[in-house]
């Protein structure tokens, strides 16, 4: 019974992320720096979730001290 709705769920997201796009792309002045831009965030969110995960480590390091 759950997972009906969460595909519907799924769906929804979809589209949205889709309508995302197509603003995102009347945004820029061409594909290309879309590309580029959506390419250096995914690298910042990746590396501000590696010092997270970093900083976290520590932490717990410390607790169990």
């Amino acid at each position: 019974m759950v997972f009906p709705i969460l595909r519907s769920m799924t769906e929804l997201l979809l589209q949205v992320k889709q309508e995302e796009k197509r603003k995102a792309e009347k945004g820029f002045a061409n594909r290309d720096a879309m590309h580029r831009y959506i390419k250096l965030t995914e690298e910042m969110n990746k590396s501000v979730k590696r010092k997270r995960a970093r900083k976290l480590l520590q932490q717990s390091q410390k607790k169990a001290a």
